[in-house]
């Protein structure tokens, strides 16, 4: 029996710097990553392996999407993960175009705020490190007409050679700070067109 997963063009929604994403065939809420460049499987090893790590110690996975596990597809091995929609069953949009347009920002400003908060808190109460934080790489989920969150799809994990955060959790929640900071900052330089950036982080680091 062949259990090879079928691609198609049709099931491409994006790619990054190493992999590209599609929908997976068999499960609308679910979409599999697949390397396509060299030097991607070194990036996904260690994704892969802080997944496990976190899988082993029970989080909440409230600030990043799940991870289901590996499958064989037509275009090589694959790698399993939550497929972030909206309540309407659209996929959900990056954070970046939020950011970006200053009519969206403003029309929700307030969930911004409040969810860019909630999103610090998971990563510090689950202890979640990842590599860099990038508005490209965080979709703000529509959950219903009225309620929001952020989640984060890409640059999970810790690249450090002796990953002494991973355990402890001083050093876990320090980087967390840190990585979280030169987000904020790279927001505001990123969006310098759009007036509304500069409070909103003030805000949200009230």
């Amino acid at each position: 029996m062949n259990n090879t997963i079928q691609l198609s063009i049709e099931d491409y929604i994006s790619r990054g710097l190493h992999r590209k994403c599609y929908r997976h065939p068999n499960d609308p809420n679910k979409c599999i990553k697949v390397n396509y460049n060299v030097g991607a499987e070194d990036e996904t090893n260690r994704e892969i392996s802080y997944y496990k790590h976190l899988i082993r110690r029970n989080v909440s996975f409230d600030a990043i999407a799940k991870y289901y596990g590996p499958v064989s597809t037509n275009y090589g091995k694959g790698h399993v993960f939550q497929l972030i929609r909206d309540y309407t069953g659209e996929i959900a949009i990056p954070l970046e175009k939020y950011l970006a347009d200053t009519k969206l920002t403003k029309q929700y400003y307030d969930d911004l705020v409040t969810s860019l908060r909630n999103l610090k808190s998971a990563l510090l109460k689950d202890r979640i490190i990842t590599m860099t934080i990038k508005s490209k790489n965080i979709l703000f989920q529509h959950l219903s007409a009225d309620n929001r969150r952020l989640i984060i799809i890409d640059n999970i994990g810790n690249s450090t050679l002796i990953p002494i955060a991973n355990y402890i959790p001083f050093f876990a929640k320090a980087k967390i700070e840190r990585t979280w900071q030169r987000f904020l900052t790279s927001i505001i330089k990123e969006n310098s067109n759009n007036k509304l950036i500069t409070r909103l982080v003030d805000e949200v680091n009230q």
